[in-house]
């Protein structure tokens, strides 16, 4: 256990203290191969950045040898800097480990108020972190504008859409709703129309009319097969 790197003791000794999500890495964990320069993880917002800045500045004491810096200026952050510097950005690097590591109080479209749900879905795994559900997994990955996240983003939504063509056609209306708040497309949308519960399927036509009215011409297509079907 001792000889583990010590960006895996870090890991492991904050989320035996707190609550941890991984990130980039997580990924890989969900059958993506790769190479990560970087680890990513998400440490629970608690209730203000100076909390935030508390806890995980008590974990950065135990190891004589961390420092923490800015993403985009790599100068070495005060003690005092540290919640200011989250509050800001969302996110911090830690360095004077082996490998650098990004934690995150609010990742890429995600807000503080979002951990719950997001940690609630997520699986437990070695160490004490969870690995997120793909499906947020992937809403963090989109908008970032690297470019090193475009091929993480197909591979996520591949994932996405099985996971959609496998419970649209059969989960509840809160399910239902509760995926497509994060993500849908003409495709997806199509898998609810074999719901058998009204309010699925009522549900999914308001959104393909709303993309219908937007130009879609797939939504459009799928409810002219719609019609045609119930007629």
């Amino acid at each position: 256990m001792e000889t583990d790197p010590p960006k895996n003791l870090f890991i492991r000794r904050l989320a035996e203290k707190h609550r941890v999500l991984l990130g980039g890495m997580a990924v890989i964990a969900h059958g993506r191969s790769r190479h990560t320069k970087d680890f990513d993880i998400s440490l629970e917002p608690f209730s203000n950045p100076e909390v935030w800045a508390e806890h995980l500045s008590d974990v950065l004491n135990e190891f004589q040898e961390s420092y923490v810096w800015p993403l985009a200026d790599r100068r070495k952050l005060e003690q005092q800097e540290i919640a200011p510097e989250i509050s800001d950005y969302g996110v911090l690097r830690i360095g004077g480990l082996n490998l650098p590591i990004d934690v995150f109080r609010k990742p890429n479209e995600l807000e503080p108020e979002d951990f719950e749900w997001v940690w609630s879905q997520s699986t437990i795994m070695e160490g004490g972190v969870r690995l997120p559900h793909e499906l947020h997994l992937y809403v963090t990955k989109i908008n970032t504008g690297r470019a090193h996240d475009l091929d993480d983003i197909a591979f996520l939504e591949g994932r996405v859409k099985a996971r959609f063509r496998e419970r649209l056609p059969v989960c509840d209306f809160a399910e239902a709703k509760d995926m497509l708040d994060r993500f849908l497309d003409s495709e997806v949308l199509q898998y609810g129309l074999d719901n058998p519960a009204a309010a699925v399927r009522e549900l999914v036509l308001g959104y393909l009319h709303e993309l219908e009215s937007e130009g879609d011409p797939y939504s459009r297509d799928i409810l002219a097969a719609w019609r045609a079907r119930t007629a």
